[in-house]
């Protein structure tokens, strides 16, 4: 809790065992009251690995997409009252210590939206391959120029924002079940007058390539991110 605003940050996880718990267990206490991981359909120890650590588990007894995930942890602040909803990759590559600068700017700041950057003065790329400097700075340009909104890190999965500005929003779309979701929260922030801002934040990516640092798909998953801000700007979807 931050000045009296209860805070639940959602881990979506799909076979992170061997690293969620490791992630849960760095978030920062009491700063956060509930951390919850959404289990989309492991076959591994991740659940276990999740409640272990202390989180609260939410599962999908099939993989539904991270989407899917992030809207079923949504939906479960907004029906338990949690002021802020922030999310976090499950894989630890987000400093769970720098959430507190998220909080500040919406609870100090007055802001609604709160987007992490890697890219903002003070933010850090920890091992980050060129190619994916490349894809999300140009994506990031893309965006901006897309909602007039200057934004230096639209593909960044960590943020926080009041859990209410969404809830009549059509989270329950079925093209939004992937990586569609959380570009699609921070277009629709811009696009629907609320407060947003981004600050400065630490990503890291393991130095051994063998081990893998994304479930991403190339080209295809790319696209699954950048078409809601086409698709919602030309208005086929909503």
């Amino acid at each position: 809790m931050y000045r009296g605003q209860s805070i639940a940050v959602i881990l979506p996880a799909l076979n992170e065992g061997g690293k969620i718990g490791r992630a849960v267990s760095r978030i920062p206490r009491p700063l956060v009251d509930e951390v919850v991981v959404v289990d989309d359909g492991s076959t591994d120890a991740t659940a276990a690995e999740a409640e272990a650590a202390g989180a609260r588990v939410l599962r999908h007894p099939t993989n539904r997409g991270v989407g899917a995930a992030i809207r079923t942890g949504i939906e479960w602040g907004q029906a338990h009252g949690i002021a802020l909803t922030g999310i976090m990759a499950g894989d630890d590559q987000d400093d769970p210590n720098e959430l507190v600068r998220l909080a500040e700017a919406i609870v100090d700041g007055g802001f609604d939206f709160v987007q992490g950057s890697r890219y903002l003065r003070r933010g850090r790329r920890l091992n980050q391959p060129l190619s994916r400097t490349v894809m999300t700075l140009g994506y990031s340009v893309l965006f901006s120029i897309v909602t007039l909104r200057r934004i230096t890190d639209a593909t960044n999965g960590f943020k926080l924002f009041r859990t209410e500005i969404c809830r009549d929003w059509p989270l329950r779309q079925s093209w939004l079940d992937r990586y569609e979701l959380e570009p699609y929260l921070l277009y629709q922030a811009i696009r629907r007058g609320c407060k947003v801002c981004e600050v400065p934040v630490t990503k890291y990516y393991p130095p051994d390539r063998s081990v893998g640092y994304t479930k991403m798909k190339a080209y295809r998953d790319w696209w699954r991110i950048v078409r809601p801000m086409l698709l919602l700007t030309v208005r086929i979807k909503h």
